[in-house]
């Protein structure tokens, strides 16, 4: 089963090893992954989202979102899609 999305409305969030340097990231991501309600401390400003997530950009971000999350998870040891995530 593929599963599509929008592109007017979704953004893919992700990290994945690149294919033409295998001691370097590939990062899709529009910003930080934590939002201003973890402006408090610096121990709230980590990483928010897992290795891959979709986010419905039609719910407005807050403090604590950058729009709604559609679909997160994290790869598996291969760097592929969990069994019965595709």
């Amino acid at each position: 089963m593929t599963i599509s999305y929008n592109s007017a409305t979704h953004l893919p969030l992700l990290v994945y090893p690149n294919p033409e340097n295998s001691l370097r990231y590939v990062v899709f991501n529009s910003g930080l992954t934590f939002r201003g309600a973890n402006d408090r401390t610096n121990s709230l400003q980590n990483p928010q989202l897992p290795d891959w997530a979709v986010i419905d950009l039609s719910e407005l971000a807050n403090e604590r979102t950058p729009g709604k999350v559609i679909a997160a998870d994290f790869f598996d040891e291969q760097w592929e899609f969990k069994a019965g995530q595709d």
